[in-house]
């Protein structure tokens, strides 16, 4: 098992973040917890960050479980929550 690992998601609410695990296999089995196969997130609003007149919401999550499930996991949520922009 590894550490908790922390991250933010900014510009991915709770409820997309919701559907890009479930997408990956996760199911909810508790209140914004979701879990697969090896490893846990559990969800919630992270801070919003302000720069000047914008700001921008979206998802903390606290990861745990094997560190190979973890790896994979990571590998495929990136291309979910990876954003264009300037």
């Amino acid at each position: 098992m590894s550490e908790p690992l922390v991250h933010d998601y900014y510009g991915v609410p709770l409820w997309l973040m919701k559907s890009y695990l479930t997408d990956l296999g996760a199911d909810e089995v508790e209140e914004s917890v979701m879990a697969g196969e090896g490893w846990r997130a559990e969800l919630r609003k992270a801070p919003v960050k302000r720069i000047g007149s914008l700001a921008v919401g979206g998802t903390t999550a606290t990861f745990t479980g094997d560190v190979a499930a973890l790896a994979a996991l990571f590998e495929r949520l990136h291309w979910k929550t990876l954003r264009g922009g300037g």
